[in-house]
């Protein structure tokens, strides 16, 4: 079920929720999440909300649900 959390972002109550982290890439804002299936680092825009996976194996569970971003503070090595 999918829940309005403002004028255009949702969470969607029945996907996990990731720790994101916020750095800039290529001199824009980006909301970085550590896929545990896949073991690489996706990107997103930076909003907490519900995102499709961008995981690259589609037998990752994400593929159905997705996942919710949640602000993790800035990139710092240790979330490397």
């Amino acid at each position: 079920m999918k829940v309005p959390i403002d004028e255009v972002a949702v969470i969607d109550i029945e996907a996990p929720v990731l720790s994101a982290y916020e750095a800039k890439y290529r001199g824009v804002v980006r909301w970085f999440v550590r896929c545990k299936h896949c073991r690489m680092w996706h990107d997103h825009g930076p909003a907490e909300g519900h995102r499709i996976a961008h995981c690259l194996d589609r037998a990752s569970p994400y593929w159905k649900t997705g996942y919710n971003l949640a602000y993790a503070g800035q990139w710092r090595e240790r979330a490397r």
